[in-house]
């Protein structure tokens, strides 16, 4: 630590003065010392990181349009007409898989290997029957 021109340990803290604006009179003062700075510090940096990861992780979502899509061509897929029980039936495996898939493969790959989304999105399907 440095030195006051005092002569004593220098203590680094700030102060925090609420005054009034018509007479300038102290209402409160506070002081923040340095450990509740690096702890102040600490907590943002920290939530600011939970925020990016849960973004960056959880956020899987694709783009509504290929979304749709993908269901659309899903439900769509069987050549018969369907019964409405049946068609909810494979409504909630196509909704399921679509959710499996999307965990499992980002947007980003998903553009880059078409070919292994569909290989998934099927293997999920079949698993969520």
């Amino acid at each position: 630590m440095e030195s006051c021109n005092c002569g004593d340990k220098a203590e680094i803290g700030a102060t925090v003065d609420f005054q009034c604006k018509i007479c300038e009179n102290t209402i409160e003062r506070f002081s923040i010392k340095k450990p509740l700075k690096a702890a102040s510090l600490a907590a943002i940096l920290a939530y600011g990181g939970s925020q990016f990861i849960d973004y960056a992780i959880t956020d899987n979502r694709y783009p509504l349009a290929v979304e749709s899509a993908v269901l659309e061509a899903c439900h769509s897929a069987y050549q018969e007409p369907l019964s409405y029980q049946g068609f909810e039936s494979k409504k909630k495996i196509c909704l399921c898989a679509l959710e499996e898939t999307m965990n499992e493969i980002s947007y980003i790959r998903y553009k880059v290997d078409e070919k292994g989304f569909l290989r998934a999105f099927e293997n999920n399907a079949k698993a969520c029957k």
